[in-house]
Formats: structure tokens, C-alpha cells, sequence
């Protein structure tokens, strides 16, 4: 490695790990799913141990919490894992680096590292738990491996990926099409078998513990009596959701969410498709352009939008970015790193992170000195009965309020939680039937026959309310 990389690079793994942790632990949920899932799985187990009966953990996939296990035999704390998801994520910018200068020069290659250990997408979630740091350097991994024709390590890198998100089966184009596009069957079924054996067994496991496929069954929920019409819709939503999302990174945050957000990121989303038609001209089988397809037609149908989607794809999109500026790739990237530098992550640096500590931190105080044994049910029911102590159950799905209120009866819940400004991913997404669930599951709370406010918190927009 070059004197020059070296520093560069250092330089990167040290800028991600000055933004740990970006987030308070357990501010997105699933990154404390992880964090339980690992501690069930070093007692022997794999159930959510905060809630009743320590129902199976068949929403979250056990790759990410097999990998924080060994931690649990040694400490509970909380800052441990966050600790070591930083040491993951720093690690990123290295992976770009690394896979970029099998693809351009070397200036191309660490231009390409900066821009991903700088970019906001990332930064935002570096010491928190989540699955998508690991993801995105198993990802790198595996389109390496397709693209050196090593069909037995892309398809265990696949089940990797698989058993780390369910999202990995979009990677699977980028694994088994370039073998069949070159006529090698017998590659194409080594680089298949793994990752579909993967979801096979746990999806067998779930079902035999929930009578459910969790990712299938929110699928369902989206085009539940849906059309293409729906579907088309969906896309639209979403691609404006991305395209916006990617060009807020190289705008001043007061500017991040206006129209002009969604100009640039549609602009460089324009340009990345162009990159990725040049590089399937140039090759029909190349792994990348087929991961960064079935990326592309994943997030297109998927009901659900968060930034964070996009960190393990930063590589390959600006791989496809340099793709399609062709000649102009280093001037272009280089100038990007400019903008992101000075609008976004010089900007932020050193300052306290804006999620430091819980939204609802009054809230959670109030609930922390009910008396005991209480019951907590909520919309983020594991985030919030942790920071409130109170074992916890998710909002029951109910027709009405009659049924709702008789739900929670039955569990022998002791207070509702409702949050009226709760990020459930599905606010661009008016068809959603989970949303309209939650909207009438609130709803049902003004039912004075029913409910009773025992606490509000306006500051907080946060409300408690008792079963009568």
C-alpha cells in the first residue's frame, strides 16, 4: 500500500470513529433487537427476554447478533457493542478502497473511500449496532469473489448475507447471473445453493416458531390486495425518497430537504444508471452492475424507507457514479468530496450528536417509577420498556377499539405508550396497512369508554394512557 493511501485511509477509519456513537443506544430498535438476540444466543436461546414468555426472535436474522454473541459471555454493557460496531464500520472505507482499485487507479479508488467514510449516510450510524455495517462489507466481499470467478466463496459470502438481513437475497443476481451468462451451470449452482439453503433453514425456523416469514408477511402487508398500479406507485415514492436522500449528503442541512436535494441526487442517480449500462455494455457479467440491479429493485418495491438503507450500497453507487463520468470521474468525485466535507461532515464534527439522548427521556422517567409489576405496550415496544424498565408487547392489531382495548385486557397490559411523532419508515407510504393500523390503534386511545390519560408529555408528544 502507498505511503500516501495508508494515511488517507487511517485518516477515514479515524474520521468514522470520531462520530461514534452518532445515535443514543437502542434509538432504532433493532440495533437493541441485536444487541438481546446476541445476549439469548451465548444463554443457549433466541427469544426477546424483555418481553412475556420470551417469544421467539423471528424478526430479526441471527447473523448480526452470532457475530456481538461472543461479547455477551464477557459484559451487558452497552458500550461495549457499540464499541465494536464503530471498529466494524471503520473498516469501510478501507473495504471501498480495496475493491475500487480492482476497478479504476488508485486516486479513483481513495477519492472513493473518502466519499464513503465522510458521507453522512454513514457517519450517522457509526457505533450503533446495526446490521448494515457488516452488510456492507460482506457485500464488497462477495462481488470480489463473483468477479474473480470464485463461485463457492460468492455463495458463502451470499448465506452470510442472508442470515445478516433478508435483504441479501438482492445480492443474489450478483452471484449466480455472471456464471450463467458465461455458461458455467456448475458455478452458478455453488454460488446459488448456499444463500437459498440459508433462507430456507431459517425461514423454516421461523415458521416452526411463528407460523410466519417475518419479511414475507410485511411484504404482504404493502400489496395486500394490491395492483401494479400500487406497485408503480411505491417505486415512484421511493425513488424520490433515495434521490433526495443521496443528494441532501453535499447540501448544508438547512437545504437538505427541499427540491433541490432531490435535483442533485437525481442528477448523480441519472449519471450512476448511465455507469451501470456502460459497465454491462462493456461486460454482460459483471457482478457489480447485477448486485446494484437487484439493490435497485429491491428498494424500489420495498414499503419501508430509511436513510440507513443506503449505507451498504454507498460503494457501488459511486462506483456506478464514476462509471458514467467517465474521464470526469476524479475532477467530479473529487468535487463532491468537497461539498460533503464542507456542507455536511466538517460541519458536525466534534459538535454533540442531535440523538444523544432519548426523545422521550421524560416519558421514560415517569414510567420508571410506576409501580411494579406493570406491563408497557407501545409502537417501539423493546426500545421503549427498556429505557422505562417495564417488560413490554407490541400494539395489538384490532378492527376497532372494542377489539383493541379487549386485546390488551387479555395480555394484562398496564399502560399505553403513544407517540405522535414516531418514525414507523412508512411515512411516504400512504397505502401502507401497518400505518393505517397504528393510526387506528391510536385512535382507539381517545375512546374514553376504554382508555384512560394518565400522563402526557407535551414537549415530547408523547401520551399514557391505562386500560379502564
Amino acid at each position: 500500500m502507498p505511503a500516501r493511501s495508508g494515511l488517507v485511509l487511517a485518516a477515514c477509519a479515524l474520521l468514522v470513529l470520531a462520530f461514534a456513537p452518532a445515535q443514543y443506544f437502542g434509538r432504532q430498535q433493532d440495533d437493541l433487537l441485536y444487541y438481546l438476540g446476541a445476549r439469548a444466543l451465548a444463554s443457549g436461546r433466541y427469544c426477546l427476554e424483555t418481553s412475556p414468555g420470551c417469544p421467539p426472535l423471528a424478526m430479526i436474522n441471527p447473523g448480526w447478533p452470532l457475530m456481538l454473541a461472543p461479547l455477551a459471555w464477557f459484559t451487558d454493557r452497552p458500550a461495549a457493542y457499540q464499541a465494536f460496531a464503530a471498529l466494524v464500520l471503520a473498516l469501510a472505507p478501507l473495504a471501498t478502497w480495496a475493491w475500487l482499485r480492482s476497478r479504476f487507479d488508485e486516486t479513483t479508488a481513495l477519492l472513493g473511500a473518502t466519499l464513503t467514510a465522510s458521507s453522512p449516510l454513514l457517519l450517522g450510524q457509526a457505533g450503533v449496532p446495526m446490521s448494515e455495517a457488516p452488510f456492507l462489507l460482506v457485500l464488497i466481499a462477495l462481488v470480489a469473489a463473483a468477479q474473480s470467478g470464485r463461485a463457492a466463496a460468492a455463495g458463502a459470502l451470499g448465506a452470510a448475507l442472508i442470515l445478516l438481513r433478508t435483504a441479501g437475497a438482492a445480492a443474489l443476481p450478483a452471484a449466480v447471473v455472471p456464471f450463467l451468462i458465461t455458461r458455467r451451470p456448475s458455478k452458478a449452482a455453488a454460488a446459488a445453493l448456499p444463500p437459498l439453503a440459508a433462507y430456507g433453514l431459517w425461514s423454516a425456523w421461523s415458521w416452526s416458531h411463528t407460523r410466519g416469514v417475518d419479511k414475507i408477511t410485511l411484504l404482504t402487508t404493502t400489496y395486500r390486495g394490491g395492483t401494479l398500479v400500487k406497485a408503480a406507485a411505491v417505486a415512484a415514492v421511493n425513488a424520490r425518497y433515495y434521490a433526495a436522500t443521496w443528494g441532501a449528503c453535499f447540501l448544508p442541512a438547512r437545504l437538505a430537504d427541499g427540491a433541490l436535494a432531490f435535483s442533485i441526487g437525481a442528477a448523480l442517480a441519472a449519471l450512476a444508471a448511465a455507469g451501470l449500462i456502460r459497465a454491462l455494455r462493456r461486460r454482460r457479467d459483471d457482478p457489480a452492475a447485477w448486485a446494484l440491479l437487484g439493490f435497485v429493485a429491491l428498494h424500489a418495491l420495498w414499503g419501508w424507507q430509511y436513510e440507513r438503507y443506503l449505507l451498504p450500497l454507498i460503494p457501488m453507487l459511486i462506483w456506478a457514479l464514476a462509471e458514467g463520468l467517465g474521464r470526469a470521474a476524479k475532477p467530479a468525485l473529487a468535487t463532491l468530496l468537497a461539498l460533503q466535507l464542507c456542507a455536511q461532515t466538517l460541519p458536525r464534527l466534534g459538535r454533540p450528536s442531535p440523538y444523544a439522548r432519548p426523545e422521550l427521556e421524560r416519558t421514560y422517567a415517569w414510567l420508571a417509577q410506576r409501580p411494579r409489576p406493570a406491563l408497557l405496550a407501545s409502537a417501539e415496544n423493546v426500545r421503549d420498556g427498556w429505557y422505562a424498565g417495564l417488560p413490554n408487547v407490541a400494539l395489538p392489531d384490532a378492527p376497532d377499539a372494542e377489539a383493541f382495548a379487549a386485546q390488551l385486557k387479555r395480555e394484562r397490559v398496564s399502560y399505553v405508550l403513544r407517540q405522535d411523532a414516531l418514525d414507523v419508515g412508512l411515512n411516504a407510504d400512504p397505502w401502507s396497512s401497518l400505518r393505517r393500523g397504528l393510526e387506528r390503534a391510536y385512535g382507539s386511545l381517545d375512546d374514553t369508554r376504554l382508555f384512560r390519560k394518565v400522563h402526557e408529555e407535551p414537549a415530547e408528544r408523547a401520551e399514557i394512557y391505562a386500560p379502564l
